[in-house]
């Protein structure tokens, strides 16, 4: 493989560490917004998460053309390129490797500890709600057509979405 294809993949590789470590810290953001109930907030974290995970995958379809493999797209793998790479380099591309495959498993932690977030928030707001209108008992909220199964009563408040 040629020098500079080398040196093109390991500055994307760095890119990609850079970039996820963002994505890192957005959800760490993103867990404080969630505490804090800032909705507006929450948007924008929205919005940068998706800009940095068009940003990664760009740089991962760029490495992939810069490699030359034939192999599909979806089976692109670090393996691919350490079998492109001299055997000189490999130990550094082994370290950057790693080092995005513990960026990926943080933000996995992250990504499900803030879902769980927002699923007990969700569930604590529909106890709350079925206390108020007086539903407690009601096991099954939504039919398919997303409206209450129960025929409407005099409530207080509506659940429907």
């Amino acid at each position: 493989m040629e020098e500079t294809i080398v040196e093109f993949l390991e500055k994307s590789l760095y890119e990609k560490i850079f970039l996820y470590n963002d994505l890192l810290f957005c959800f760490k953001k993103e867990k404080d917004a969630l505490a804090n109930m800032d909705m507006d907030n929450l948007w924008n974290i929205s919005k940068e998460k998706d800009e940095l995970c068009s940003k990664i995958e760009s740089i991962r379809q760029k490495m992939f053309s810069a490699a030359g493999s034939e192999a599909d797209q979806q089976q692109f793998a670090p393996v691919m390129i350490m079998d492109l790479v001299p055997e000189k380099n490999r130990s550094k591309f082994h370290e950057l490797y790693s080092t995005l495959r513990k960026l990926k498993n943080e933000i996995d932690v992250m990504r499900e500890l803030n879902m769980n977030t927002v699923d007990h928030s969700l569930k604590f707001l529909d106890e709350i709600i079925s206390i108020i209108t007086g539903q407690v008992q009601q096991n099954v909220i939504y039919n398919g057509r997303c409206r209450l199964n129960q025929s409407r009563s005099n409530m207080i408040l509506s659940r429907e979405v």
